[in-house]
């Protein structure tokens, strides 16, 4: 039979303590709620790279969390980008949501007047994210209450289930030498032919692109001195490795 352990419980103190603490973790929607079913246009991989310059730990809401934030999601504020309607002209701005539901830090409004969808978006969420940079050393508020310690039971080994984890595939791809030629947008990466490999869009973060590879619409981000274009595929995040001077 499984082994069962009792804690008594206690309280081991009774006054109330504030602590302020820098944010840790920054949770990203897979997808914001205004896209619905359609493309994204790469709007959350955009966020999430953003925010990860700006020094944060960085998850998706669908993504698994380390145990630290999985039991105490304080650590972190959650992401929301909230679209105006209006037909002619794309608007965009972020909140920043605490672990009570409070907006702790608003956007300024990005806007564009661009009738290509993806232009249009990459520029209103560029001039929003913008206007956060070197801005988000806020700090959270902690409440340290009466600590308790509750009576628990071990499960034994047998009841214990690993949490599923996803991994990031990194594919190597040949090592071919690709070259970047500046464009009004961005750039435009061929080979030595030269073949248009892929094409670039500028973003509101250092070393971060749109990008379009065919069919395959994802991000080429710089990391270590490397670059690699990264993309979701069936629902994995998929890393290539590639070779490209500017």
């Amino acid at each position: 039979m499984m082994k069962r352990w009792l804690v008594l419980v206690f309280v081991l103190c009774c006054t109330i303590t504030f602590a302020q603490d820098r944010y840790k973790y920054v949770i990203v929607p897979k997808k914001f709620s205004f896209f619905g079913t359609g493309n994204d246009y790469n709007a959350s991989l955009m966020t999430k790279s953003f925010f990860e310059s700006e020094g944060f730990i960085v998850y998706f809401d669908t993504d698994n969390f380390p145990a630290e934030l999985a039991n105490n999601r304080c650590l972190a504020f959650y992401v929301n980008a909230i679209k105006q309607k209006n037909i002619f002209i794309t608007k965009i701005n972020f909140e920043l949501i605490d672990c009570t539901n409070s907006v702790i830090y608003t956007s300024v409004q990005g806007t564009s007047r661009e009738k290509d969808f993806l232009n249009a978006y990459n520029e209103s969420i560029r001039i929003a994210l913008m206007s956060m940079k070197g801005k988000l050393n806020f700090k959270r508020e902690q409440k340290q209450q009466n600590e308790i310690f509750v009576a628990v039971e071990s499960p034994s080994k047998s009841d214990v289930v690993p949490d599923p984890v996803k991994e990031e595939s990194t594919k190597n791809t040949d090592n071919k030498q690709l070259f970047a030629i500046p464009t009004a947008n961005g750039f435009k990466v061929v080979d030595e032919e030269p073949k248009k490999i892929m094409v670039l869009y500028n973003t509101s973060v250092k070393d971060v692109y749109i990008a379009e590879k065919g069919l395959i619409t994802g991000v080429l981000v710089k990391k270590e001195n490397s670059w690699f274009f990264e993309y979701y595929q069936n629902d994995q995040l998929i890393s290539e490795k590639v070779a490209v001077k500017f």
